[in-house]
């Protein structure tokens, strides 16, 4: 596990890594402000400026060093992005004032959310090329919220979509099939926070799943405790996340871990830099036997910091 540092101030987390290593996250700086960075072995800790405005933030980087995610455009309004070599093009939104972008494929295709002209409802987005931003939709109807979490190299997205019930649920969108509910662990909510190129899906339902067509969602379990959620699926299938252990911290709240499930079913405690609690966000793809894990883990003194985990996979 290395720690990553900070733009100045008391917060860093990790949000995605490629098999470059290359991680990109949001950090505090010295005024407080919420900033994108992008961290690699021969620069460190860099703020990535990509919008003119005060708060920033990056949410995934892509196998080209694409880099996307969301700020504040100087006027009021806070706009998704992507960087790709050296220039930050503004995707502009749905017809609201806010757009956020959470994930890009190798292909270049961004998904994310945006608010609809003249509404307070979200809805997710993709952009299967420049210029084009598709509403996916809700299932809900009308003035309902989605977010689209992922896409992979097939531009599927994955993410959340209220219902007519109004249970939050987990969606798998494509462009010929439209969005479809993933349903849940029982009668509770789900969220759909990854997918591979395998149509492999991942996400929380109370426990975290897996998600594939032929099996429907299987409850993955925890590291002891009560509640789990898996972040990221790698074409190899190996899965990074969050779960409860069972114990408590000096505040009796539960300890939360770092975990990854290795594809023979094991779930790996990834540790901490000290403290109680550490959180599993992002894997990259496999690069000679190695992965890297993208996330944030507290300290001994309680400060959070952005890691990256090195693992050879036996």
């Amino acid at each position: 596990m290395r720690e990553l540092g900070t733009l100045g101030g008391a917060v860093s987390q990790a949000k995605a890594v490629n098999r470059r290593g290359q991680v990109v996250g949001t950090s505090r700086d010295g005024l407080g402000r919420t900033r994108a960075f992008l961290w690699q072995e021969d620069l460190g800790i860099v703020d990535l400026k990509p919008l003119t405005g005060v708060n920033t933030s990056a949410n995934d980087i892509n196998e080209n060093g694409e880099i996307t995610g969301g700020g504040d455009t100087g006027f009021g309004d806070f706009h998704a992005y992507l960087l790709s070599e050296g220039t930050s093009f503004d995707l502009g939104t749905l017809g609201g004032n806010e757009s956020e972008a959470l994930a890009v494929n190798r292909r270049g295709q961004v998904a994310g959310h945006s608010r609809l002209g003249g509404a307070v409802a979200k809805h997710a987005f993709v952009i299967p090329e420049p210029g084009t931003m598709v509403d996916v939709g809700s299932l809900g109807g009308a003035g309902t919220t989605s977010i689209a979490h992922d896409v992979n190299d097939e531009g599927a997205v994955v993410g959340l979509t209220e219902t007519r019930t109004g249970q939050p649920h987990a969606f798998l969108w494509t462009l010929v099939d439209g969005m479809r509910d993933l349903g849940a662990l029982g009668a509770g909510s789900s969220i759909a926070l990854g997918i591979n190129n395998r149509a492999e899906i991942v996400g929380g339902s109370g426990h975290a799943f897996l998600w594939t067509e032929q099996d429907g969602m299987l409850d993955l379990g925890t590291l002891g405790g009560r509640t789990s959620c898996a972040n990221d699926i790698n074409d190899l299938g190996c899965i990074v996340g969050v779960s409860q252990t069972g114990g408590t911290d000096a505040r009796s709240l539960p300890v939360t871990r770092a975990f990854l499930r290795t594809p023979d079913g094991t779930m790996l405690d990834l540790g901490t830099l000290g403290g109680e609690h550490s959180s599993a966000a992002a894997i990259s793809e496999g690069h000679d036997g190695v992965v890297r894990i993208a996330g944030h883990s507290h300290d001994v003194a309680g400060a959070v910091r952005a890691v990256v985990w090195t693992v050879r996979l036996t």
